[in-house]
């Protein structure tokens, strides 16, 4: 694949990746264990650096930027507004910091862009009439509560035992060893989740209500990724109830939480890819997910798990797929006439 194959666009502004978009090689059949092995060990896979990075932002939050356990025992505002505070910092980092590398100082350019449109400033779809800091608004101010809500409830019910059932003393291989599965997990959980929880979101009435707002968004930047309306994002986030269900640490259920804040931004970017430096490149935002936005009626999880091609929804962005799309929407309507 050439850059100048990558590079073309259409009159209108609009790129495409040249490759159709692929599913990871887990839903392949039958199946590929040489594929599967490399994109769980290669560079970049499965493990690294996507989901491990992550994991080391886990670690490292929870060993240095949270309370001991034992002293949430009790609910104090102390301890809950330090949660919250560095939750915030966390996401204006994240979230701003790519905001700024990708549209302000455009470092990238228009290289791998989906679209050159700008973000509206003057549009009634908007709180400010400006995208950006709508979407600003609704994740400061709407997301980080709810993140830190769920995980005020989460460390609260650890420490007084109504969550992990096993001493790690008492067992630890059974301990250790089903922590590291749902590490590894983790990501899955958070897709099969997604995918189910979106797809409720497009029942007429939900949407109408509530998932509208985030699709104000057909354009995205990093800030759109948490920007929806506060009852989505007790929905979204309600992936860590998996593991209130199955982890025997909080640093799982952490992990799970992190996962569903800090993976939007980059999802989100409007870019294909993210450049480091002059050689190396890594996914950015998917083509899978901006094709939701563009289309609404197609890709409602993502390419980890199999969910949208089973139930006739996955659309790889070719022009036969989208004619499969248009298809199914003209068939739904007559069906409801």
């Amino acid at each position: 694949m050439t850059d100048a194959a990558l590079d073309e666009r259409d009159d209108r502004g609009n790129w495409r990746p040249a490759e159709p978009i692929a599913l990871a090689p887990i839903n392949a059949w039958p199946p590929r264990p040489v594929a599967v092995l490399k994109w769980l060990f290669g560079f970049p896979g499965y493990i690294w650096p996507y989901h491990l990075f992550w994991l080391g932002v886990t670690l490292v939050t929870w060993a240095y930027l949270t309370p001991d356990l034992a002293t949430m025992k009790t609910l104090e505002l102390w301890w809950i507004a330090l949660i919250h505070g560095r939750n915030l910092a966390l996401i204006a980092f994240l979230f701003g910091g790519l905001h700024l590398y990708f549209h302000i100082l455009r470092r990238q350019g228009d290289d791998r862009r989906y679209t050159t449109r700008p973000f509206p400033t003057d549009s009634g779809r908007f709180r400010f009439r400006d995208q950006v800091k709508d979407n600003m608004f609704h994740t400061l101010f709407w997301a980080v509560p709810v993140i830190t809500a769920y995980e005020v409830i989460t460390y609260w019910a650890f420490a007084n035992g109504y969550l992990g059932f096993i001493d790690p003393g008492t067992n630890p291989v059974l301990f250790w060893g089903w922590f590291v599965v749902l590490l590894l997990v983790a990501p899955v959980i958070h897709s099969i989740h997604f995918y189910l929880g979106h797809r409720l979101l497009h029942v007429k009435f939900l949407y109408r209500s509530i998932h509208s707002l985030h699709h104000n968004n057909v354009d995205v930047g990093p800030w759109s990724g948490l920007s929806m309306h506060p009852v989505e994002h007790i929905l979204y986030f309600s992936t860590v109830v998996v593991q209130w269900l199955l982890a025997l640490h909080p640093v799982n259920a952490l992990f799970q939480i992190h996962l569903a804040a800090f993976l939007p931004a980059l999802s989100h970017s409007g870019f294909e890819r993210l450049r480091i430096g002059k050689k190396l490149t890594l996914d950015g935002g998917s083509p899978f997910h901006y094709l939701h936005h563009k289309y609404f009626e197609c890709n409602y999880g993502g390419s980890l798990t199999p969910l949208d091609g089973l139930f006739g929804t996955f659309h790889d962005g070719t022009d036969a797929s989208h004619a499969a799309m248009r298809q199914r929407m003209r068939s739904r309507r007559e069906a409801m006439n």
